[in-house]
């Protein structure tokens, strides 16, 4: 199971680089104009993912952060991005690391109201996975509304395929 995780964080960078690359490119007006989905701006789904990873990430280290990640980020979107990036690299050296069946071991943990759970590293990896891909495909919706079209494919299959071509 451990190497499905590190197939799943692998595609994870792969997606995320590639939906921030569009975002980049669309810019700060796309990424700031008001449109009705679960949060009102590119911008701010976009932290939401971060948000969640980071938050995630720091569970799966023993902490229990009490506030999101971007509420105090002041930075450009550029930066933003760069923090994505690198909040998604953290996951795939996570679990590179995990012994043969570390995925299994219980992690405890708050929530950001202070309710206290308990999960295993691999229901955790699945889910902030499932979660970035589920906010990748709002984010694509959101920019075609916003009139960027040239926005490609986040789709897992295409990165398999690409990972064929690369070989």
């Amino acid at each position: 199971m451990a190497s499905h995780l590190l197939q799943l964080c692998n595609y994870n960078v792969w997606a995320n680089d590639r939906i921030c690359s569009y975002i980049k490119e669309a810019g700060d007006s796309i990424a700031d104009q008001e449109m009705t989905s679960s949060f009102p701006t590119v911008r701010k789904t976009l932290y939401h993912l971060w948000d969640a990873q980071e938050i995630w990430y720091k569970r799966l280290q023993g902490e229990s952060p009490n506030t999101w990640p971007s509420h105090y980020f002041k930075g450009s979107l550029e930066e933003s991005i760069d923090a994505i990036h690198q909040s998604s690299i953290d996951f795939v050296r996570f679990v590179e690391k995990l012994s043969e069946n570390g995925h299994l071991s219980s992690v405890e943990f708050k929530s950001i109201d202070g309710t206290s759970f308990f999960n295993t590293i691999e229901e955790i990896v699945m889910h902030v996975m499932n979660h970035s891909t589920y906010h990748r495909g709002q984010l694509i919706t959101m920019l075609r509304s916003a009139g960027f079209t040239a926005v490609g494919s986040t789709d897992m299959i295409r990165y398999y395929r690409e990972l064929v071509k690369v070989k």
